[in-house]
């Protein structure tokens, strides 16, 4: 495990320097003639910040309590349950696993269980994705893979290209899912939280739950 103390303390929340933008996506749904001034806000806090938060994005909100709650029925399962889905075969449509990076050559582990599954091109068959959370899956596969197109198009915007550019070039053919579980910890004071990463796809979509944990 990482000391504590190498970490550093998070800034003053009171500090307005330190504001990351919102990407409010209603501004062009009501006048799509405000598309420029917000990709011209994409542009500048990618190249500043690299993430940002995005609302008013068309996905209902009973799919996105649907979703975390489907990811938290599966891991609560009872562990035989779990353990048929069990692998660390990245060539699997679904595969459940636990730390998995814990053969990596990183000196810390994280105390997380996770389940992974391909979305696109092809998609899980249904009877590939455990009954608790089958049908929420599939249902957060078609709305997250349209806000992902959107995205892509203001990100084309933003570096002065067509909308469709880093569509056509391939970037929205592939789509996975990683859906992690912290379970308690008998231990927590030797635990500061997720490893330093970075994620290893062209850009991530995070749905998070009520404990703040973008690093």
């Amino acid at each position: 495990h990482h000391q504590p103390e190498k970490f550093e303390k998070a800034s003053n929340i009171g500090n307005t320097s330190h504001i990351i933008p919102i990407i409010d996506l209603a501004i062009i749904n009501k006048d799509p003639s405000n598309r420029l001034g917000l990709v011209d806000i994409v542009k500048k806090t990618s190249e500043t910040w690299g993430f940002f938060p995005v609302v008013n994005h068309d996905i209902p909100l009973s799919v996105l309590v649907e979703m975390k709650n489907g990811v938290k029925w599966f891991h609560e399962m009872d562990t035989e349950a779990k353990k048929q889905f069990y692998s660390r075969d990245r060539s699997k449509s679904f595969l459940y696993k636990s730390n998995f990076d814990l053969y990596g050559s990183q000196p810390s582990i994280n105390w997380r269980d996770s389940f992974w599954y391909l979305y696109y091109p092809d998609a899980p068959k249904p009877e590939e994705i455990p009954v608790v959370c089958r049908d929420i899956l599939l249902k957060y596969r078609k709305h997250i893979m349209k806000l992902g197109i959107l995205l892509l198009e203001l990100f084309s915007e933003a570096l002065g290209l067509s909308p469709n550019y880093l569509k056509d070039i391939g970037c929205a053919e592939g789509l996975f899912a990683l859906c992690h579980y912290y379970p308690s910890c008998p231990e927590p004071d030797l635990t500061t939280g997720t490893t330093m990463h970075s994620d290893n796809d062209f850009f991530t979509v995070l749905l998070q739950d009520h404990i703040d944990g973008l690093q």
